[in-house]
């Protein structure tokens, strides 16, 4: 779990399996609608990352770049948001101080695709941390069949794109799903650059918290939430474009505290939204570091989801 293993971006925070429930809005909840509305109609994204998470009172950070193209529509095998467009994402950690000559050796590149033959998809993964290789896969058609199968919806919060599965526009759908949006306000994003923003202030659905926290753990004796649950969001979505540039799970210590604790951070700049294709060869298969064996995770990734 991510909380053992901060650095490893590719690993869940946590995660939840729900079935279908009827919701009630929220007044900011109109936002992040016509936000999901929007980039279920980009058709490319190129943009900067950077990715702050917080454990145990330590920030880690990662910067990086994102890039991700549309799959054609035609397509009839590919209906499914999982495969809606590739993604390719590309971030790098700053070294351990602890470690020798480790500059410039922690990253990981992710990058999810149709299927060589054309079907199905696979989210491929490959990290250099501290000197130690990996490869890995995890198969989104038997993904894909296992929810099907148990007729379960996913609830993501984890710290790369195997999160979203559909691009920033899963990402989006996740976030309109299971947080209510009740606050706005117009201000200006002063961070890589100035964007004029509205930023939206959520919490997750109360419908979902009897499902939610035994999956996180449950409360403790006190009555206080697990550490590492995201209780509240906020998000800044671009005035001009309704584009997600900033993303702030938070976690209170208990229903009704004012204080947060800030989780995990990303941060998007230097957006080109439907600019020139983006090179095919951006989302070609990975090649399995030297000497390296790549593993099929899905049955683990499966049964981390609780299906």
């Amino acid at each position: 779990m991510f909380k053992k293993s901060p650095i490893v971006l590719g690993t869940l925070l946590t995660t939840l399996a729900v079935c279908s429930t009827a919701l009630a809005q929220g007044a900011g909840d109109r936002y992040v609608r016509d936000s999901l509305k929007t980039l279920l109609a980009v058709n490319t994204i190129e943009c900067e990352i950077r990715i702050e998470t917080f454990v145990d009172g330590r920030r880690y950070t990662a910067r990086g770049r994102y890039e991700e193209q549309a799959l054609p529509r035609m397509v009839p095998e590919q209906p499914t948001p999982f495969l809606r467009s590739m993604y390719r994402l590309d971030v790098f950690f700053p070294p351990n101080p602890s470690m020798a000559n480790n500059a410039g050796s922690n990253r990981m590149t992710l990058v999810c695709r149709p299927g060589t033959n054309g079907g199905g998809g696979l989210v491929e993964q490959r990290t250099s941390i501290e000197g130690v290789q990996s490869f890995s896969m995890v198969d989104l058609t038997r993904l894909e069949e296992r929810l099907r199968e148990t007729n379960m919806e996913l609830f993501f919060n984890q710290v790369s794109e195997v999160r979203n599965l559909g691009g920033l526009a899963g990402m989006m759908r996740q976030i309109s799903r299971f947080y209510e949006f009740s606050l706005f306000t117009q201000e200006n994003l002063q961070d890589e650059e100035a964007i004029p923003a509205l930023k939206l202030t959520g919490q997750l659905r109360s419908v979902f918290y009897r499902e939610l926290l035994p999956r996180f753990g449950g409360l403790d004796k006190r009555g206080h939430y697990p550490e590492d649950f995201p209780s509240d969001i906020e998000l800044w979505l671009g005035r001009h474009n309704d584009f997600p540039y900033k993303v702030r799970y938070l976690r209170r210590v208990s229903e009704g505290a004012e204080r947060k604790e800030l989780l995990l951070q990303e941060t998007f700049f230097n957006v080109i939204v439907n600019g020139t294709p983006i090179p095919a060869s951006r989302f070609d298969p990975l090649t399995p570091p030297e000497n390296i064996i790549g593993v099929d995770v899905t049955d683990r990734f499966i049964g981390e989801l609780g299906l």
